[in-house]
């Protein structure tokens, strides 16, 4: 990867505009690599087509729940291959992720209209949603329900969110090169990590091969950063143990 897509470009006026979910899938498909593993798991390899037909599907849940520019995602729930679709989906909308930390704390603090948490952490998101201001509803997509008993007015199960979202995929949203990717804990505030720290980041001193992220207990910026660089370069990233 020569650098990233510019919508419009840098200028003396102008930060430029780009979408790093954009040159981690479409620009790969364009350049003919549909076909080829982007995202791989033990139980679960994904083509770069088939993954950007499941992030724009969860994009497009993201619109039809309001998620708009600028908006907090939070995305509590442990590395994996749904999560991954959940960070590139929100990137892909111009949202941004809030990961990292203590489960309440992140979706207090993000005050978002999305969570995406597996079944043992959903008792802190919804005392945390408790405390947040009804209005606009909170939503919850739930990965791994486990014994958690979906509430059918606040939850989603993966899969039929992955279903409703399909109806209307979401398209790319070209951001400002400033605009705030993801945000995760730093001492007693948040870092903000942009889309420009992030692209710029892409590909440096990596070297030739998949990608490996550690199935870790939650995203960092490193991770995102990780998975945007395999992604972008055109290369298998391996969700390990």
């Amino acid at each position: 990867m020569s650098g990233p897509t510019w919508f419009t470009r840098p200028g003396e006026d102008t930060p430029g505009r780009l979408n790093l979910a954009y040159d981690a899938l479409d620009r790969q498909v364009v350049a003919g690599r549909a076909d080829e593993p982007a995202l791989r798991a033990a139980a679960d390899d994904l083509s770069y087509a088939v993954l950007l037909e499941r992030v724009a599907a969860f994009g497009g849940l993201l619109g039809a729940l309001g998620v708009r520019v600028g908006h907090a995602v939070a995305v509590p729930a442990a590395v994996s291959v749904e999560t991954a679709v959940a960070v590139l989906a929100a990137a892909r909308i111009g949202a941004t992720v809030w990961i990292g930390g203590e489960v309440a704390d992140v979706v207090r603090r993000s005050d978002a209209g999305l969570v995406v948490a597996d079944g043992p952490q959903m008792a802190d998101v919804v005392a945390a949603l408790e405390t947040l201001d009804p209005v606009p509803p909170r939503a919850v997509v739930v990965v791994r329900a486990g014994e958690w008993a979906i509430d059918e007015t606040r939850d989603v199960a993966w899969e039929p969110a992955l279903k409703a979202g399909a109806t209307d995929p979401a398209t790319v949203v070209p951001v400002d090169a400033g605009a705030p990717l993801v945000t995760t804990p730093a001492e007693d505030a948040y870092a903000v990590h942009t889309h420009a720290e992030l692209a710029a980041d892409a590909g440096a001193g990596v070297p030739d091969g998949p990608v490996e992220v550690p199935l870790a207990a939650t995203w960092t910026a490193a991770l995102v950063g990780d998975l945007l660089t395999g992604l972008q370069t055109g290369r298998s990233v391996v969700l390990r143990d």
